[in-house]
């Protein structure tokens, strides 16, 4: 890996790492340093074809179902790093809002795609929360 690269990497890192702490961080670099050249090149594949997809929909509605099954495909995609909480799909949705060099990443695939991603994930988080909340109401009206 290029130096370019390694401290892109360390300074994704360290904004997962500030924000949510360390956990993930570790969790990712043990699946990563674990997986193979070829299921790393998969992998990266695998990131690439999801926004290229991602994009070819953006006249979709970011609830359509084409759209959120594209989405279980990027949080399903995440699980090659780190077991994903609803918090930090949502805070990875601002910090590729927020980051330039996301932002940048996802303009050369179409200029159209960083707010319609962010809208799309906004939707799939969304409903994963109103998931949880109705699975947990029981719960949650007996803490309350």
């Amino acid at each position: 890996m290029s130096k370019k690269k390694n401290k892109k990497q360390a300074k994704v890192e360290k904004q997962i790492s500030d924000q949510y702490g360390d956990q993930e961080v570790k969790q990712s670099q043990q699946n990563w340093n674990s997986y193979s050249d070829e299921k790393k090149a998969a992998i990266i594949k695998e990131s690439n074809e999801i926004f290229v997809d991602l994009a070819k929909l953006k006249d979709e509605d970011p609830d359509s179902e084409k759209v959120q099954q594209l989405m279980v495909r990027w949080h399903q995609f995440l699980m090659n790093f780190y077991d994903p909480s609803i918090e930090l799909l949502r805070g990875l949705n601002e910090m590729y809002a927020d980051d330039p060099k996301f932002k940048k990443k996802f303009e050369k695939i179409d200029p159209d795609l960083p707010d319609f991603l962010h809208a799309s994930i906004d939707t799939y988080v969304d409903k994963l929360e109103d998931q949880w909340v109705e699975e947990n109401q029981n719960t949650l009206d007996n803490e309350l």
